[in-house]
This record gives C-alpha cells, sequence and structure tokens, in this order.
C-alpha cells in the first residue's frame, strides 16, 4: 500500500537526476532497489543500517532516503533524531512491514522529514512511480 501523506509544494530549477541512499539490512532487497533506481538515472548509495546511514548521509548527500523502519540497531525515532544534528535535510521514504496506529504513525511523520511510507510488500512500479513524483514534485537542484 502507498501512502503519501506529504507531497509538499513545487520549487522550480534545473532537475538534475536524483540522489538517493537506500537504507535496510537486507542485502537483497537493498540490492534490488539499487538495481531498479539505477536503470531509472538515479545516483544511489546504500546503508545497511542507521549508524551506517549516519556515517554516509553528509558525503553522500542524497535528495531522497529510503529508510527501512525495521533494523537491528538505532530505532526510526533515533535516526530520525539524529538525522536533525546533521547537514544534510534529504527527504525520507520509510519503508516498513509494521502495521501502525494512527496515532503512533502520527508521532513519527512529525519527527523528520518523511514525505512517504510505504508497506512492504509492495508494487516495484508503484515504487518507481512515487519515487519519481517524489523527485519531480521537490525539482530536487544542484
Amino acid at each position: 500500500m502507498m501512502n503519501n501523506p506529504k507531497i509538499g509544494k513545487k520549487t522550480t530549477g534545473d532537475v538534475k537526476p536524483g540522489r538517493i541512499l537506500i537504507v535496510d539490512d537486507d542485502p537483497d532487497f537493498r540490492e534490488l532497489l539499487d538495481l531498479m533506481l539505477r536503470k531509472e538515472g538515479i545516483q544511489t548509495a546504500i546503508a545497511e543500517n542507521g549508524e551506517d546511514f549516519l556515517n554516509k548521509i553528509d558525503d553522500f548527500q542524497p535528495d531522497l532516503v529510503t529508510l527501512d523502519v525495521m533494523m537491528p540497531g538505532l530505532t526510526t525515532e533515533e535516526i530520525l533524531e539524529k538525522l536533525i544534528k546533521k547537514k544534510c535535510k534529504p527527504k525520507i521514504i520509510l519503508l516498513t512491514v509494521v502495521r501502525y496506529s494512527e496515532e503512533t504513525l502520527e508521532k513519527i511523520l512529525k519527527k523528520g522529514n518523511i514525505v512517504a511510507y510505504i508497506d512492504k510488500p509492495f508494487d516495484l512500479d508503484d515504487f518507481m512511480d512515487t519515487v519519481n513524483e517524489l523527485l519531480q514534485t521537490y525539482k530536487f537542484k544542484r
């Protein structure tokens, strides 16, 4: 199920291929997303957990992040709290097998720069449509 709670206002400027940091503890899933995104001309980097993500974000400077909700180590809330202190402030797509209550979901959506959440498993074409829509909506500039 695709959920786009905060697809926001558009900006203007030259649009370049987006940069997406894939954060997931499942190596096969990371590789699948990486291949699909690169096939679309999107620059990618991979992180296998929250700490790895936080260590890579300022160097890679992603426009979007796909962030798995259930990973070993830091919780999603801890990752979002630590992200506030980083220079880079990417838009975040949460990928989750967790079914949140409305109250919990609202709390999480307020914590970070989350622009969409996607329930796993999901249709890969729908995922790419969401990514492309977000890249067009925000018209990331370099």
